[in-house]
């Protein structure tokens, strides 16, 4: 009798590191996201893939309206915006970088115990993480920054 054995399984292709945009939105990098938020290794490139794809999708449809503004004004990009540059960049493309890169670290330490610890796994670590609640804020920060509404600070007693 000869018994059953399964093939393994084909091996996934490579992931692209680059995470395109539509012309108007710049691409992004999963590398240089994984560097940027300290997930490093911790997450599988797939996974941190999809969290990317997931957030710019939710930032460019937060930002939709500010967007049309723009383009009515003749950006055609948002690299056209503004006239702040930091090492090189648009102060409005740093400021969306960081808006994606929060909203997709949110979702990631929401998602995965091993990078979201508790308080006593981190101080095992000797390393704090950020979590979803603070990249959230720091998403929603650079978008405000970035379409110019101010920022409230409020403490409930």
């Amino acid at each position: 009798m000869t018994g059953f054995v399964a093939a393994p399984p084909a091996p996934m292709p490579p992931i692209a590191d680059a995470i395109s945009g539509d012309g108007w939105w710049p691409d992004l990098s999963i590398a240089e996201f994984q560097a940027a938020t300290r997930l490093g290794a911790q997450v599988a490139p797939l996974r941190v893939r999809e969290a990317l794809l997931g957030a710019f999708l939710y930032v460019a449809d937060g930002l939709a309206a500010w967007r049309a503004a723009r383009e009515a004004e003749g950006a055609e990009a948002l690299a056209d915006v503004g006239a702040i540059v930091v090492n090189g960049e648009k102060r409005a493309t740093v400021l969306w970088r960081r808006a994606v890169y929060a909203t997709a670290a949110a979702e990631l330490v929401e998602t995965h115990s091993d990078v979201s610890a508790t308080d006593q796994g981190r101080s095992d670590n000797q390393e704090r993480f950020p979590t979803a609640a603070e990249h959230r804020r720091a998403a929603t920060v650079a978008i405000r920054d970035l379409t110019g509404q101010s920022r409230s600070r409020v403490a409930l007693l």
